[in-house]
């Protein structure tokens, strides 16, 4: 005999001190269960509180057939995903990225439709005239598609209905790239140790959360290599974005010799050290160096504004014009999917193909 739906028994207690509660009570494998859902001053009603509960109740009856047949708004289903599938695929950063992206723009309308009633092209006429930018509608859809496929996976949904919707991405406004001499302009008015961070990030194309992270131990003055894997996002160590991020690049002995007068410099040299470490030792907070540093400089030298993802779209251009092949483009970016190149494995040791296309960009900068 299958198990039957539990909906469970939402009442108000009431307390002796501070405001009465909405309280869930539940059976759990034979024993009585009781949750306090939040105060009658948060949940005046009891269809506030029914809505709060509902993720909970879900859950509690993910392991019963019957549950298919028992539907779940969008808003259920979001409060799942965020207490159940988020904390254990996304990192702190991106948690917050979903959070702030379901709250303010799907809540608001689909928050209350039926999982299983959103319908593809609803979604699609939404997205089309949605006021807001290429980019941002694109994020949408993709954290729409990841919340619906995960519904999928807990058998409350056959298909994913924003499979079919399709939405651009591209930017509307053509990102900033600098001119090599502009690269140096902004290098002399700079003060180390900051002259070395750019020109690392400037010869290598790294993302800022890349530099921020690296160690000493990363860096091989030997093999004239360096190690890209790890980053640091919010003051959160993690692991590189992709799989392709991770990979060793060549260090071209330009900037080895920078670095190592860096180090020498440095008060924080050790193997464990960050290579570009602050006064207490920790990784430098980039929002910080950004405003009071680069965009000062970039300022004297009036080069107009700039930003940490200028250095990296700089990079690719500066492969571009000296005729790197896309192979090694791709490579030295470390994308994980490039349309116009061909996607191979990337050996742990450095090719003389990516030495020479990246010994080019370096001596442009640094000569």
């Amino acid at each position: 005999m299958a198990a039957r739906y539990q909906y469970g028994n939402l009442r108000v207690r009431r307390r002796a001190k501070g405001p009465s509660v909405w309280e869930f009570r539940w059976i759990e494998n034979g024993k009585p269960k009781s949750v306090l859902v939040g105060t009658v001053e948060k949940l005046p009603n009891k269809v506030d509180a029914e809505k709060a509960v509902e993720a909970l109740r879900s859950q509690i009856n993910a392991s019963n057939p019957q549950s298919r047949f028992h539907n779940l708004t969008v808003g259920a289903l979001i409060d799942r995903f965020m207490k159940e599938y988020s904390p254990k695929h996304h990192r702190k950063n991106t948690r917050n990225v979903y959070r702030g992206a379901f709250d303010q723009h799907v809540r608001p309308r689909w928050g209350n439709e039926l999982v299983q009633t959103v319908k593809t092209m609803a979604v699609q006429d939404w997205l089309d005239d949605y006021p807001h930018s290429r980019q941002v509608k694109s994020h949408l859809r993709k954290y729409l598609h990841v919340l619906f496929n995960q519904a999928i996976r807990w058998e409350m949904l056959q298909q994913n209905p924003i499979t079919l919707v399709r939405q651009a991405g591209k930017r509307l406004k053509t990102p900033r790239v600098l001119k090599r001499e502009e690269f140096k302009l902004l290098l002399a008015k700079l003060s180390e140790p900051f002259k070395t961070m750019v020109a690392t990030i400037g010869c290598l194309g790294l993302r800022v959360c890349e530099l921020t992270a690296l160690r000493w131990e990363d860096v091989s003055f030997e093999k004239l290599q360096i190690r890209i894997q790890r980053s640091i996002v919010a003051g959160e160590i993690n692991l590189t974005k992709t799989d392709a991020s991770e990979t060793t690049l060549p260090l071209d002995p330009a900037l080895a010799e920078a670095l190592l007068e860096h180090r020498a410099r440095a008060v924080y040299k050790a193997d464990s050290d960050f290579v570009f470490a602050s006064s207490t030792g920790k990784a430098m907070w980039k929002g910080t160096v950004l405003s009071r540093v680069l965009k000062p400089a970039a300022e004297a030298a009036d080069i107009g504004n700039i930003g940490w993802h200028t250095f990296r779209q700089s990079y690719r251009a500066w492969l571009k014009q000296f005729k790197a092949p896309l192979e090694a483009q791709k490579q030295l970016m470390r994308h994980a999917d490039l349309k116009t190149t061909v996607d191979y494995g990337i050996d742990s040791e450095v090719g003389q193909e990516l030495r020479e296309a990246n010994t080019q960009v370096v001596k442009a900068l640094l000569d």
